[in-house]
């Protein structure tokens, strides 16, 4: 059961959820977060079925039902449990470090929105093609979880969202941040919190990085001195202009192509320039982590048109996911033990783990203590075999994005 101070914060009309109903707060929240992909009718039908532990039940509300319960749910509700669930996670889980540094990524996306004047309006209309919302993440590499994620209009910048992660970043954190970031007030904005960074620095973004670009010196450190236009930009950020010493180091591809990032870490000794290919690559784990969540957590897929739905579906997928990769880590403990006599490491599959995720995470909502243990130690032992060799150095052709966006036809849910 959920805590009244839980459910007066989070619902949106002073006498919501106060009358015994189908769908009182509890069973809604948990509906939301059952990885719906298909018709609203079908799932709650799914979703009943297995809260009552039949295949078919009358005791089930209608569409309508779940659509105006819905509208009494502030989307900050899945927001809130997302951050104290991954605090409670986090406090019990051996933190996975690298060079000392907790290592999470920031990045952004954009969501295609359905169709319809209330999003356009909330999100802004594009001069062609669908309605897009601005998203971005503050990703833990180390456990796949998304600590902070944000949704705003196309008209916010990815830079105006990665300022809001840095509330719930933490002094010993390492931020990988991709080329659209690097700017002076940014670098400033990150010695002021005490947070370390690495991004990867485009061409002709400081004068004083261009002659490392020229040359063949593994790393340098530089002093940026802010031009006008960054001390306004300083301004308005509301912190100091004065000049920053940052380090740049090289990376070479093995395609040929040179890459070179700028990092707050000075000390050669604690990260050598060798190893910062290494660490910049670890930022795969938030583009992989965009990739589970629009093929295959559907999380386009919206289960309505309006600005709240949209709000609700995307952070109830978040928080979804998020329970699926804690679930993940304690399988890939068991696959760990399990795998250790073999050449290769072998990891859990990420598919696998939201597949048996779909209604089992109700049974672990509501279930009895024992039988939630006992679920959970089945899954777990379940998911350890579900694994893949981990072959590194591997690499294969990126496809085109444009090809992989069928997206999803609000009239056409999928019934099963």
């Amino acid at each position: 059961m959920v805590c009244p101070e839980v459910i007066a914060r989070f619902r949106l009309h002073p006498k919501a959820f106060t009358r015994q109903r189908e769908l009182p707060f509890h069973r809604l929240v948990a509906l939301m977060l059952n990885f719906r992909k298909g018709s609203t009718e079908w799932e709650l039908k799914g979703f009943f079925a297995t809260l009552l532990g039949v295949v078919i039940t009358l005791a089930m509300p209608t569409r309508a039902a779940f659509s105006k319960a819905r509208k009494r749910l502030s989307e900050q509700v899945f927001v809130y449990l997302n951050r104290e669930a991954v605090k409670t996670f986090c406090a019990g889980w051996a933190t996975p470090r690298w060079q000392g540094f907790r290592l999470r990524a920031v990045d952004g996306t954009t969501f295609r929105l359905p169709p319809g004047e209330a999003l356009e309006r909330a999100f802004g209309a594009q001069e062609s093609g669908p309605t897009l919302a601005r998203a971005s993440v503050l990703y833990d590499i180390g456990h796949d979880l998304v600590v902070d994620a944000r949704v705003a209009a196309m008209c916010v910048g990815e830079h105006e969202l990665a300022v809001e992660h840095l509330a719930a970043a933490e002094p010993g954190d390492l931020l990988i941040y991709d080329r659209g970031y690097p700017a002076f007030w940014f670098f400033a904005l990150h010695l002021v919190a005490g947070i370390d960074f690495c991004m990867r620095l485009p061409r002709n973004s400081f004068a004083a990085a261009e002659a490392f670009w020229d040359s063949d010196a593994p790393e340098t450190v530089v002093t940026l001195t802010p031009s006008a236009d960054q001390r306004r930009a300083c301004r308005d950020q509301g912190v100091c202009a004065d000049p920053i010493r940052v380090r740049l180091v090289r990376v070479r591809l093995k395609g040929g192509e040179t890459e070179v990032l700028v990092t707050s870490v000075l000390d050669a000794e604690r990260i050598p320039a060798r190893l910062f290919g290494q660490l910049y690559h670890k930022r795969w784990g938030v583009e992989e982590h965009y990739k589970r969540e629009k093929r295959w957590a559907e999380i386009e897929n919206f289960s309505g048109r309006s600005v709240l739905a949209i709000r609700q579906d995307i952070h109830a997928k978040i928080l979804a996911m998020n329970l699926t990769a804690m679930v993940r880590n304690v399988a890939q403990l068991v696959a760990d033990r399990r795998f250790a006599h073999c050449n290769h490491r072998y990891q859990v599959r990420a598919c696998s783990t939201l597949s048996e995720m779909k209604n089992t995470l109700v049974r672990l909502l509501f279930g009895e203590p024992h039988q939630r243990r006992k679920l959970l130690a089945l899954l777990t032992q379940s998911l350890s075999g579900a694994v893949e060799a981990v072959r590194p150095d591997r690499s294969f052709p990126r496809l085109n994005p444009g090809k992989l966006k069928p997206g999803h036809h609000p009239a056409y849910k999928r019934t099963a």
